[in-house]
């Protein structure tokens, strides 16, 4: 009987600080989990670029667009956000001295999806530019309880590395024996090329 791999849920986000993005590799740290991941849209972005003979003499940066994105989450730990370089967390007081400056801040983005079979599928997005980070409420049901939803927008690139994909996509096997592995592979650090 063939399996269900229709999507139905999204859980295991983490996101993983990129160290290296240039044209000779691409290197990331270990992932950092975002637990209570609400929803993620995504939009395509079309446009036309164009290059001209001097552009790979010179080796010019280009930007490739992608697709924005955003990412909403019941919430998110404040000590996390710190981790994400998105501010100073005190400890005793137990605030956030935030910096939401987006600017220069990209992360290796993963995330599990669950199927119909039960056998999540995992996405690693290799560049996520953020773009923004800002928090909204929204009201539960039940007795109108008010949640501090956060919400965070970027765009999915590629990396400069040429030979580097902008995403890779993990299939669980079908008897689930290797689910350990690849929440392991969520938030593993990646080297491009590999040694």
């Amino acid at each position: 009987m063939a399996k269900k791999r229709a999507m139905i849920g999204f859980k295991g986000v983490a996101l993983a600080e990129i160290k290296k993005n240039d044209l000779t590799s691409y290197e990331v740290g270990e992932a950092k989990g975002i637990p209570y991941a609400g929803s993620m849209t995504r939009t395509p972005k079309e446009k036309s670029q164009d290059f001209y003979y001097d552009d790979e003499l010179y080796a010019q940066k280009k930007d490739v667009s992608g697709e924005d994105v955003e990412l909403r989450f019941a919430e998110i730990p404040l000590a996390r956000l710190e981790e994400l370089g998105l501010g100073k967390f005190d400890t005793e007081k137990n605030t956030l001295e935030a910096d939401f400056n987006t600017e220069g801040k990209s992360f290796s983005l993963r995330c599990a999806c669950d199927t119909m079979d039960g056998l999540p599928m995992y996405f690693n997005y290799r560049v996520f530019d953020l773009t923004g980070i800002r928090f909204d409420n929204f009201t539960t049901k039940g007795e109108n309880l008010k949640v501090c939803e956060v919400i965070v927008t970027g765009v999915f690139k590629r990396p400069q590395l040429a030979s580097a994909k902008p995403y890779v996509i993990r299939q669980a096997k079908e008897d689930g024996t290797d689910l350990a592995d690849c929440d392991k592979w969520l938030a593993a650090a990646e080297t491009l090329p590999g040694v």
